[in-house]
């Protein structure tokens, strides 16, 4: 047998919802030389189980699954479906995100075509809600959408490129290594800057991927990002600080990061006054429109204390008493 030139790294626990709808979208790819690695990360197995039972035979022919008995984290889990298959290219397809039909098609075409390491489609944000009745869709915003290319320097600043818009080569783990296992979170954007670090990175202008979010899940049906947003800044912190310590070790001199620490406390700086300037103006906005209130509160009693008296009465006081006889008029 040919080896599958994509493996598929399916990472999933205790979703059965989600992971029968992320096999039937890989079903859907028009590129169909591919293996699933179905990583069930500590879930329950029956359900798993039962749910490939029901597959047709030659989609079920591509799936191996590897029950976890522990779960021991996502780049663990991905780590583990790698080393369970053999191809030319992989891609993680979490059990809640969505890909075009044409997302393998089109990315192994890049590939091949460039010669690239590693590819990434625009990507948007799918907003759902789950439902009695299955997946609600909301709303759907580009990711990063104003973007043209993926740079080292993009790559550096935050995480351009979530895992269900990438494909890659598998040969880029005997040079850099594989996922950070000791990584709860992040891992993936930091095996994404070691592969900007040494390759090109190709970007796919076409929408062709779909990063599933749920607002207002919890639980299980929650996404990480919004469940584990402290975890997500405690870990970018920890990846950015041992980078530091690695090229000081290697050689590396402090001044540089200083300068930028110094830089980062300017602009934090300017940005607290600009925060305090706009907090006295909403200040002095809240009073004036107190004052504003208040004299309409005043001039709506007037206006009902006029509305109760004679309205001659106030006309003669208003002209001082006088009548059209007392003016010879």
């Amino acid at each position: 047998m040919n080896t599958p030139s994509v493996a598929i790294i399916v990472r999933t626990k205790d979703r059965p919802v989600f992971l029968a709808r992320a096999l039937s979208n890989i079903a859907e790819q028009t590129f169909t030389d591919y293996t699933i690695a179905l990583v069930n990360d500590g879930g329950e197995t029956e359900a798993v189980d039962a749910l490939l039972a029901e597959q047709p035979a030659e989609f079920r022919s591509k799936i191996q699954t590897l029950h976890r008995p522990q779960s021991t984290g996502m780049e663990a889990a991905t780590n583990a479906g790698i080393h369970a298959t053999n191809s030319t290219f992989i891609a993680v397809h979490d059990d809640d995100d969505l890909w075009e039909p044409t997302f393998l098609e089109t990315s192994v075409r890049t590939l091949v075509e460039t010669g690239a390491a590693m590819s990434v489609v625009r990507t948007d944000e799918y907003f759902e809600r789950i439902t009695d009745d299955g997946f609600e869709f909301i709303d759907s915003v580009p990711f990063w959408g104003y973007l043209e290319w993926m740079s080292i320097q993009d790559f550096f600043r935050i995480n351009r490129a979530v895992p269900i818009s990438i494909l890659y080569r598998r040969e880029l783990h005997e040079s850099l290594g594989y996922y950070n296992e000791s990584l709860p979170v992040v891992g993936d954007w930091e095996f994404n800057i070691r592969v900007a670090s040494a390759h090109e990175v190709v970007f796919i202008q076409e929408n062709l991927a779909h990063w599933s979010k749920r607002v207002e899940a919890t639980g299980a049906n929650a996404n990480s990002v919004y469940a584990g947003q402290n975890l997500h800044a405690t870990y970018d912190s920890k990846v950015r600080a041992e980078a530091i310590r690695e090229d000081l070790a290697a050689g590396g001199r402090p001044g540089p990061y200083l300068y930028q620490a110094h830089l980062a406390n300017e602009v934090q700086d300017a940005v607290h006054r600009v925060l305090e300037v706009a907090e006295r103006n909403q200040h002095l906005l809240g009073s004036l429109e107190q004052r504003i209130t208040e004299l309409e509160r005043q001039n709506a009693h007037l206006n009902q204390q006029i509305s109760r008296r004679n309205p001659r009465k106030i006309a003669r006081r208003l002209t001082g008493g006088f009548s059209r006889r007392d003016t010879g008029t």
